[in-house]
């Protein structure tokens, strides 16, 4: 199961950040523009609960590692001419990043996730 966790945490943080700098939204079907915060605070929740599944990392160091990497995408975003850099993105990415930890303390009780061997 490890292997697959990983795989789609990656393929979700290579997504998120195709997103984070791609030009105009307005290529993107309406249902991924339905509103940017609450795009931000769905994609941290999975990125959160996948990072959870995939490795054994301390929630403080899932928490430091996904905040450091949406400060980055903010950070990135203020050199781009169509693009911008928003706290509020942070504060909601930080959002779902919370709700993805409480969601992952469920699923991590009932799911195999971490192995040992790893």
């Amino acid at each position: 199961m490890i292997p697959l966790y990983r795989a789609a945490f990656f393929t979700a943080l290579s997504a998120i950040t195709v997103l984070a700098v791609i030009p105009d939204y307005s290529c993107l079907p309406s249902a991924v523009s339905i509103s940017d915060l609450l795009n931000h605070s769905i994609a941290f929740s999975v990125l959160t609960l996948l990072y959870r599944l995939s490795f054994s990392h301390t929630w403080k160091r899932i928490l430091a590692s996904l905040f450091a990497y949406a400060l980055l995408i903010e950070l990135v975003q203020a050199f781009l001419p169509t693009r911008c850099a928003s706290i509020e993105d942070v504060v909601a990415d930080s959002v779902g990043m919370v709700i993805g930890l409480i969601v992952s303390r469920q699923i991590v009780k009932s799911v195999p996730t971490r192995d040992d061997r790893d």
